[in-house]
């Protein structure tokens, strides 16, 4: 063999994928993988999810020559729906759902070609698919034994003990400890940590301006279509009009107390973006007491998460920004609250019998691009509680 192939190497064009294989270069590894033809699904599932721990690449259009211990070309043709297959079979068979990239490499054989089918080290693994987590041996899957799996999502779960003080942190200064509706706290972290990663905005005069911008046209209008009126619930977006500074970052609020203002929870929206990379939304709305009843508005806390991770996703692009978030989410003084539409206000269902909800997830940067996986994540597990989850699928989903 004349010379290794990097563990990141990924073809650029068919030329180059022949070359490898005619050097002898092209070997499956722990991150490698070649398959002459895309496999069911099931099978496509477990060989996604093998790759989710540490990442890798699955060729397809390649075919081994065992008895000569090669590689030989093998391109597939060309059907419709090809490169979203594999995206929607990791999204919809593997637990919890897996975002891949699919790239489609010509052929000089007309109508035919290659895919490259990219897993991204995932933040989540390992992921389950077919009812068993896998990982990668030297050439192939692997069937990951309890242990392993117990230790890898122990460590998962202790990697977001940072954002889950942050957020704990976030809770203890709320503004109206005492108040009489249930409040909603965001905060997001930077996976990894960049000294200075939002200085252009703490360094601007105003800020006002930056962040009026930023909260009119981060928020996606896939987002807002799928809220609906949910998105209109008061305090919305639209209202943070108020630019402020707080300690180590910059700010911009639906109302601010001055000498002739008081602020009110029930109209009180912020939204706040630290210089060292921390990201936070508070609003203290998140329910209502109407009627005798405590009705929690579901559909705007979806809507709420889901906007903030539109924001997050912007954030990043601008900063530059390529890695995962750690994101928590706690809503406070829920016991008692029940869910609320419009079409049945004055007839709500089972009432939540918990003083708090919380909840952490990491988010890889593919998955800030369709953020339905995540908001499921974040409430999800709330929205279920309350018997009404099914109404707002739109905001916790994003089928292809």
């Amino acid at each position: 063999m004349d010379r290794v192939l990097p563990p990141t190497w990924r073809p650029s064009s068919e030329a180059e994928l022949e070359a490898a294989l005619n050097e002898g270069a092209f070997t499956e590894t722990p991150k490698r993988e070649a398959k002459q033809q895309l496999r069911g699904s099931k099978d496509q599932a477990k060989d996604m999810a093998s790759f989710a721990i540490d990442g890798g690449l699955i060729v397809v259009g390649v075919r081994e020559v065992k008895a000569e211990g090669r590689f030989e070309l093998a391109p597939v043709e060309w059907i419709d729906q090809i490169l979203e297959t594999p995206a929607r079979i990791a999204a919809s068979s593997c637990d919890p759902p897996l975002q891949v990239s699919v790239e489609w490499l010509e052929s000089e054989l007309p109508g035919h070609g290659y895919l490259l089918i990219e897993v991204p080290a995932s933040p989540l693994a390992p992921h389950m698919a077919g009812g068993a987590y896998y990982g990668r041996g030297d050439r192939e899957k692997r069937r990951l034994p309890d242990t392993e799996v117990e230790r890898l999502i122990r460590a998962r779960d202790t990697s977001l003990d940072v954002v889950r003080t942050a957020l704990r942190e976030q809770v203890e200064k709320d503004p109206f400890p005492e108040g009489a509706l249930a409040h909603l706290h965001v905060v997001a972290l930077p996976s990894r940590r960049i000294p200075g990663m939002f200085k252009a905005w703490t360094a601007a005069e105003d800020a006002r301006p930056l962040l009026f911008d930023l909260v009119r046209d981060g928020v996606s209008r896939r987002t807002r279509e799928r809220a609906g009126a949910a998105a209109r619930v008061s305090p919305v977006f639209g209202e943070l009009v108020s630019g402020f500074r707080t300690a180590g970052g910059v700010g911009i609020a639906s109302q601010l107390s001055t000498s002739s203002v008081v602020v009110l929870e029930e109209r009180d929206l912020r939204f706040v973006v630290r210089e060292r990379g921390e990201v936070s939304l508070y609003c203290g709305r998140a329910a209502d007491r109407l009627e005798g009843r405590y009705l929690f508005f579901d559909g705007t806390l979806a809507f709420r998460v889901r906007a903030f991770l539109d924001l997050v996703a912007s954030l990043s692009e601008d900063a530059g920004y390529g890695g995962s978030w750690d994101v928590g989410v706690a809503v406070t003084n829920t016991h008692g609250m029940s869910s609320w539409n419009g079409e049945r206000g004055s007839s709500p269902g089972s009432e939540y019998d918990a003083e708090r909800y919380e909840q952490v997830t990491r988010v890889p940067k593919l998955e800030l691009e369709k953020p339905g996986s995540a908001t499921d994540r974040l409430v999800g597990e709330l929205l279920r509680s309350l018997g009404n989850a099914s109404a707002h699928t739109d905001l916790l989903t994003d089928p292809e």
